[in-house]
């Protein structure tokens, strides 16, 4: 059976934005039909598209989210109300942990806990499947949770933003990558800074600091990280 990737959807609007989607899927080796997103994207997607219409000329959006629908409207989605027991279970543990722990490094919400079911359900099968996140809270939050069963599922397989930035820059270039990522520095303030502000950045400065994020997110999250860069 083949590795699925269920994407939250913070990290298909900074990816789609920066226009390294297809590049990451790419990089990972995987096609879109191996790709799972919360069913409740599109629908929200529409929804700020439309309230974004009335804005004011100019208004910087952070994210593309035209881009970011017209290149999911096709992917599989998961939804609160398609989850098997096992997964249902899951899902009730990680939303009253949130319910009882709403302070600091403690949230999950609803969208991740949907998708951190359905990779701890996939992972059961005895094959790798993947969680791609941008919030960062949330894999603390677990972490700090003490749910060893669910942590132990999902562990070595989830990647974060950083992560994905530097897998693309080792396969497609540096000048490449930086040169859509500053094209749309306001669409992550992190990366926008790895990347330079007014000036752009060298590529040791870069990779140097991306691997820094990832290093200590890592140490936040002890083994939930894909091992990438190696250890």
């Amino acid at each position: 059976m083949p590795d699925f990737y269920c994407l939250d959807n913070d990290i298909i609007f900074k990816l789609a934005t920066y226009d390294l989607f297809n590049d990451t899927l790419q990089s990972l080796d995987t096609e879109e039909n191996h790709i799972y997103i919360l069913d409740t994207f599109k629908y929200q997607c529409r929804k700020k598209i439309k309230r974004e219409r009335g804005n004011k000329p100019n208004n910087i959006e952070k994210y593309d989210r035209k881009k970011a629908l017209d290149i999911t409207k096709n992917y599989q989605t998961i939804s609160e109300r398609n989850l098997i027991d096992f997964e249902q279970n899951i899902y009730t543990k990680l939303i009253d942990y949130s319910k009882l722990n709403q302070q600091g490094n403690n949230k999950i919400d609803k969208g991740e806990a949907i998708l951190i079911s359905y990779v701890c359900s996939l992972n059961q099968q005895e094959n790798d499947n993947y969680l791609l996140t941008g919030d960062k809270r949330c894999l603390r939050a677990l972490r700090n949770s003490g749910m060893t069963d669910i942590i132990e599922r999902l562990q070595g397989r989830v990647w974060c933003l950083e992560q994905l930035i530097l897998k693309n820059v080792e396969q497609f270039g540096f000048n490449l990558i930086q040169s859509k990522i500053y094209q749309k520095n306001n669409c992550d303030m992190n990366i926008k800074f790895i990347f330079g502000y007014s000036e752009t950045a060298s590529e040791d400065e870069v990779t140097e600091l991306l691997k820094q994020e990832i290093i200590d997110l890592k140490k936040e999250t002890r083994n939930l990280l894909y091992p990438y860069p190696d250890d």
